[in-house]
Formats: C-alpha cells, structure tokens, sequence
C-alpha cells in the first residue's frame, strides 16, 4: 500500500510540473516571435519503445534514455535504459539491476568518465556504469559536482521539506563556502555572479532564483553534504526570484542574459525576470512540459512530454538555440 501511494504521488508531480503555476507571478502578454533571438530546430528520432521517458544523459557521444513502463499485479514500474546514437538510432540495452529498479527518485551523474546513477534526495547509494561496460555495478556514496569553472566546485543538496543547500569549493585554497538554496536545480554563470535556480515540489512547489556575487562572502562551510537539514545561512546570497505555486524546469544564458524555461495552461515559454515577476519573450507554437536532466559543458539537456500527443522527446539547449528531438 505504501509503495502505492508514492506511485500516486510521484505520478501527480509530473504530470501536474508546470500546471496551474504561472498566474500568481507572469506577466503573460502576446508575445511576438517573428523577431525572436532564439533558434528553434526540430528532429524526429525514429524509436519507438512501449514506456515513458524519465530521464536521459548525454556520455559518450551517445544518449542513455531511462524509460518506465507500469507492471501489470504491481504499483511498481519498471525501468528499461536504452543507448541511442546522435541520429536517434539504437545501439544497446544496459542491464538494470534490483537496486536499481526499486528506486522511485533517482539522478544520472556522469564524473571522471563514468556514468553513476543516485538515489536522489539522502543519497542512500550509487550504482556506477563503467566507460566500456554495459551493466550497473554498486558503488560507495559520493558527492557529485552540480557545475564546475576555473575557480570553484559547486555541489548541492536537497532535504525536501528540510531545505537545501549550494556548496562552493575554492579550487586554490580548497575551503568550503555554502548558502541556503532549496533545491538547486541548475548553476548558471554571467560574468563573474553565478546564479542558482531551485525548485522544490513539496506541497504546491517552491521555485526561486538566488544570484551570488561573490561565493567567498557566503558562510564558511563543513565537508558534510549528509545532513538532514539543508542550510539557513543567507549571508551573500540575493534573492532574485521567490515564488509559491510556480515551476522552473531550467535557467540558461543567451546572450548574456539570464532567461527560463517554464509553462501555464495556455502555452509554454521563456522569459526573463523582471521586478521580481516572469515577463515572457518568446511563446512555443506548441505546448511541452520539460524537465531538467544534464548540465553540458556548452549547454543543457531535458527531457519533454507535448501536450496535445503525450509524446516524449530530448531538448538540447545550448546558448540561443533549442533542438527538439521527438521519439516516436
């Protein structure tokens, strides 16, 4: 019964991402796309796989899709990874083992040329998929890098309800800086101010955008991502963006301005904060709800269900260009 309802719950949470989450806080005006700095392409991978696409990362040259199907006599789905080429063509399957498909929130993180697999939230174990191998191998817990520059390693967590936290690493002194930020979804990096956009999903949703100017004026920090509570340190950390009821499924720079990816009952866009609201700059000609997976060295991958089919696809962003890539 137990493993029902969370079925329920996590079913609910994505399909409801993006829903309802846009009056309190949009300024939704029609927008006019014919002069538009952003490029849209669109390409139609020819696979077909009965499941639904969760998650996908980018290693090697080639994409690994996590698909779930529902287990007919069971509230548990079952997970299937497939490998696609650049083209959409299939290359393989990876063996998923127990471990694995009785995870219900989990991330794919690629380091050091591996690909690892996270139960998300209290990190409770990771499975490690090596770089010429094709089945999963458990492996001790870590802490995963959520971005990376010249001068810092920036790692996160989430607790949920308990909060989150951005950890900053100085590279050449190598001590530890943190801020509250609940949950870090993605960095992004203008300048030298780096920006942090969170979303949580508990309740009605939590989703804000903290700028830090300086990561060395944020609170000196322990080596200990395993606490149950996230940080209330506030200290160096501007609140650009802190909303109730509303979704960002990812942030990105195009021409040096920050923008978001985000979704209401009338359409899908992206917009630019202004005065503590989303002003929308550019309408999609057909409605998606997206979400964040990968954080590229030149860009970011999602993955997005359209509306109107309940298609799935993978959505390349990199800079002003967004490539939509439908499966069948």
């Amino acid at each position: 019964m137990k493993n029902l309802l969370l079925t329920l719950l996590i079913t609910f949470l994505i399909s409801s991402c993006g829903k309802n989450r846009s009056k309190k806080i949009s300024e939704a005006n029609d927008i006019k796309n014919s002069n538009s700095e952003f490029a849209i392409k669109k390409d139609t991978f020819d696979f077909t796989i009965n499941g639904d696409l969760r998650k996908v990362t980018y290693f090697n040259g080639k994409y690994y899709c996590m698909f779930e199907t529902n287990q007919e006599n069971t509230s548990n789905d079952s997970k299937k990874m497939i490998v696609l080429d650049k083209k959409g063509a299939f290359v393989e399957d990876v063996f998923i083992p127990e471990g694995i498909q009785d995870m219900i929130y989990y991330n794919i993180r690629i380091e050091n040329d591996s690909l690892f697999l996270q139960r998300a939230q209290f990190d409770e174990e990771n499975f490690v998929l090596g770089k010429d191998v094709t089945d999963f191998q458990s492996t001790e817990t870590r802490a995963f890098k959520t971005y990376e520059d010249e001068l810092f390693n920036v790692y996160s967590t989430c607790r949920g309800e308990w909060g989150g936290t951005v950890f900053f690493q100085d590279k050449k002194t190598n001590e530890l800086f943190e801020g509250s930020s609940t949950c870090p979804i993605v960095v992004n990096k203008i300048g030298t101010e780096y920006f942090v956009t969170n979303y949580m999903g508990h309740m009605i949703g939590f989703a804000s955008v903290n700028k830090i100017s300086d990561p060395r004026n944020l609170e000196k920090s322990k080596w200990d991502f395993k606490s149950r509570f996230g940080s209330e340190n506030q200290k160096g950390v501007e609140k650009v963006l802190d909303t109730m009821g509303f979704y960002i499924p990812t942030s990105f720079v195009s021409n040096s301005n920050l923008v978001h990816l985000y979704n209401d009952d009338n359409g899908t866009y992206i917009a630019e904060i202004e005065n503590g609201k989303m002003k929308p700059i550019y309408t999609f000609d057909f409605k998606f709800y997206p979400q964040f997976n990968q954080q590229l060295e030149d860009g970011k991958l999602l993955t997005f269900k359209v509306v109107e089919t309940e298609k799935d696809g993978i959505l390349l962003i990199d800079g002003n260009n967004l490539n939509f890539k439908f499966l069948n």
